[in-house]
């Protein structure tokens, strides 16, 4: 693992789809007063990831977590009941992936989120359906001084650039663009994604930049 920030790690590299060997994911270990919080998920076995021993290590080393929370049901497999079985680490996804979660873990959730609201005193949980109905944001103030936006897969870095996609229904991608909309209104420092196209799936962003990433996002979907 690789420590990015005081209160913020992230996991060893996976290539979380054989046919794009380009794109890599990263889950991420927030450390908090409250509890740690594993944002995404480790080990993706189901679609060929490499074992992940060492990074379930290094977060008991650090602590452990008390709850892990999934982006969508994308992040979902078999890491999921062995992470819960370790830590006995409460689930959270939203409710509209919560189904497709359960099928592809077997684990479901403990917490199913719904609205907008404020997660554990401090984690503001963001719908933004679109790239799957259940696609949510998080943001996380940090005491150290800058707000984390964990995004997962609802705008992803790609290349020098920015990107989004819808891969549910027809109205997928209207979805969408309404939740690149909304996090117009959000104000991040740090945008962490699941994933990324050629590059590392944090990124730091002034206002100016995260305007132009949702521009760019956005414009992707055309």
């Amino acid at each position: 693992m690789k420590q990015l920030y005081p209160d913020l790690w992230q996991t060893q590299p996976e290539r979380p789809v054989p046919s794009e060997p380009e794109a890599t994911a990263h889950a991420y270990l927030l450390i908090r007063d409250g509890g740690g919080i594993l944002f995404y998920s480790t080990g993706r076995e189901a679609i060929g990831q490499a074992d992940d021993e060492a990074d379930l290590r290094q977060i008991e080393e650090l602590g452990g977590i008390t709850h892990q929370l999934l982006a969508h049901w994308h992040e979902a497999s078999s890491s999921l009941p062995r992470i819960k079985q370790r830590f006995d680490a409460a689930l959270g996804v939203h409710e509209r992936d919560a189904a497709a979660v359960r099928k592809a873990s077997g684990v479901g959730p403990d917490l199913p989120l719904q609205a907008r609201e404020t997660l554990l005193g401090d984690i503001e949980v963001i719908p933004t359906p679109g790239h799957t109905a259940g696609s949510t944001c998080f943001r996380y103030r940090s005491p150290h001084g800058r707000t984390y936006l964990f995004t997962g897969d609802t705008i992803v870095p790609n290349r020098d650039s920015w990107m989004a996609a819808a891969f549910e229904d027809d109205a997928g991608q209207p979805r969408l663009r309404k939740s690149l909309e909304l996090l117009r209104e959000v104000d991040p420092d740090v945008v962490l994604a699941a994933g990324a196209l050629n590059s590392d799936t944090c990124r730091e962003v002034s206002p100016a930049s995260w305007r132009s990433a949702l521009d760019a996002a956005t414009a992707s979907l055309s």
